[in-house]
């Protein structure tokens, strides 16, 4: 489906092709791009959060909503220590990048642009993180799974319609996602399927190699045998929604994990791969073995 030259352009971060652009006004385009993927990706967090709040309402009433606004109050007293807490966008930067005079000050106007929106997108992934850490310390991982399932049915909305475009453009879709949030990738293929090896994942492992895990945040490590942990896996709070959503919920619509993503283990911020099958129920007979 697509060359093995296509495949490494694929693969080339916005910094890299920002690097090789014969002039800074040619990566116009792309830049408004991923800076719609960053809005989105902040825009999802936003909603993840929202959930949280509303299911703890819903399940617990006045006593759980109380609980994670306490959580709330501690991670905000706690996180400027670690990160700027930005909580707006930064300003544009496709046309500032696009007028600069040259490729040298253009990167240093993308690099202090992502700079920023990183600190916009991981202060609510890290506090979705710290609310879902203390949604797992009150009433266990069963519930903790009833939290996660509230919030994907939501968003595996999107991920099924995506299932019915053409292979090539659903990989094109997730690539884009995955450069929201600054994920590091290279894409391969067979005939069966495309591989992403994410090294760092944008959103997991960086929380991990960042230091979030060792910053006095509480951010929980869930080692129940459960399929919150793929059975009993060490896996970070954050990533326990990965079996939820793309494992069991995957296969109650379409009888196959969607995508299969292997994700390392405990805090271990080494590589993730994701296996994007060209037929998705191909993930069922042909995909690794999950829990």
């Amino acid at each position: 489906m697509f060359t093995d030259e296509e495949l490494r352009e694929l693969s080339r971060s916005p910094r890299a092709r920002l690097e090789r652009a014969t002039a800074p006004a040619s990566m116009r385009d792309e830049l408004a791009a991923l800076e719609r993927e960053h809005l989105g990706q902040r825009d999802r967090y936003l909603d993840w959060v929202s959930t949280i709040l509303a299911t703890a309402a819903e399940r617990h009433g006045p006593p759980g909503l109380r609980l994670l606004t306490k959580r709330t109050l501690v991670f905000f007293a706690a996180y400027p220590g670690v990160e700027p807490v930005l909580a707006e966008p930064p300003p544009p930067m496709a046309g500032e990048v696009a007028a600069a005079a040259d490729i040298e000050r253009a990167l240093a106007i993308f690099d202090r642009r992502e700079a920023e929106w990183r600190s916009v997108i991981d202060v609510l992934r890290d506090w979705l993180s710290a609310l879902l850490s203390e949604v797992y310390s009150q009433w266990g991982p069963d519930e903790l799974e009833a939290f996660h399932r509230r919030r994907g049915e939501d968003s595996l909305r999107g991920l099924m319609a995506d299932i019915e475009r053409p292979a090539e453009e659903r990989l094109l879709n997730l690539v884009r996602l995955l450069r929201g949030h600054f994920t590091e990738l290279e894409v391969s293929q067979d005939d069966e399927k495309f591989t992403i090896v994410q090294d760092p994942c944008g959103t997991c492992a960086r929380q991990v190699l960042d230091g979030r895990f060792a910053a006095g945040l509480g951010l929980a490590v869930v080692a129940d045998e459960h399929p919150v942990t793929w059975g009993g896996r060490p896996t970070t709070i954050y990533r326990t929604h990965v079996p939820i959503w793309h494992v069991e919920m995957a296969r109650e619509r379409i009888g196959a994990p969607w995508p299969v993503n292997l994700c390392p283990s405990g805090l271990d911020g080494g590589a993730c791969t994701i296996l994007l099958y060209k037929n998705p129920s191909d993930a069922a007979t042909k995909g690794p073995r999950l829990p």
